[in-house]
């Protein structure tokens, strides 16, 4: 089956069979566990590949590139939108990633059967593993309240954000030290950070029923081959692979 996706604020909760992803990174961080059979894991550490075939979770940092094949298997999968700088204080602090226990592998699989569960119910599922999985990581954020601040306006504003230059005026900042001390608290250059924010919110959109077209142009991206080729670059699949649950009454 195509990626199911369930999107909330800062969570993607995720769904997929027979799916196999090319080599790529992304700035989300990334949980993805085996719910019916294990799944073959590519993962880059210090620079070297690290191969298994009989993989049954994984948290994959930030930025980590990374690849899973599945020809049978049905993988849960969570998305973080997090960042390497957040991701790198959690463990310094004694942060572990833990494998969902078997209460929330149960609610998964049913949650695989029932395509019509209702949204709140599914919410609270995608944060409980998160919150069992990574305790204590949704409450790290920048130390410094103008990029947090910058961060903000990007959310609120995605096609103002393409406009670095008026993004740095905005919290004070030249655009040469904004860009360096926005690096330095997330680990991420400006333009990477925006065009993950600008691919959520595509999603986003297609969630409230929007056409891929409709929801590129409102991201800013110039088409849909535009769109296509940032999407495949981030996240190793093509936007008609995702399968996006639309809210109710949309």
């Amino acid at each position: 089956m195509p990626l199911r996706i369930h999107l909330y604020r800062n969570l993607a909760l995720c769904f997929s069979n027979n799916h196999q992803s090319s080599l790529h990174a992304h700035q989300a961080l990334q949980m993805t566990v085996a719910l019916d059979g294990p799944f073959d894991l590519e993962l880059e550490e210090e620079g070297r590949p690290d191969r298994t075939s009989d993989a049954q979770f994984v948290c994959i940092a930030p930025q980590q590139m990374h690849q899973i094949s599945a020809k049978t298997s049905t993988l849960a999968y969570l998305y973080l939108d997090t960042n390497p700088v957040a991701y790198t204080k959690w463990r310094a602090a004694g942060g572990t990633p833990i494998p969902p226990d078997a209460s929330i592998l149960a609610a998964l699989r049913d949650l695989v059967r029932d395509r019509d569960a209702d949204r709140d119910t599914v919410e609270a599922l995608a944060y409980r593993w998160c919150e069992y999985s990574l305790p204590g990581l949704l409450a790290v954020g920048p130390s410094d309240p103008r990029i947090a601040r910058a961060l903000d306006i990007i959310d609120h504003d995605l096609l103002q954000a393409l406009n670095y230059a008026g993004l740095a005026r905005q919290v004070h900042l030249s655009p040469s030290r904004f860009a360096n001390l926005f690096r330095e608290q997330t680990g991420l250059p400006v333009r990477n950070y925006v065009l993950w924010r600008r691919l959520v919110h595509v999603f986003e959109r297609l969630e409230h029923g929007d056409s891929i077209t409709s929801a590129a142009h409102n991201a800013g991206f110039s088409d849909c081959a535009h769109l296509s080729r940032s999407f495949h670059r981030i996240c190793g699949a093509k936007p008609s692979d995702m399968n996006v649950v639309q809210l109710s009454g949309h």
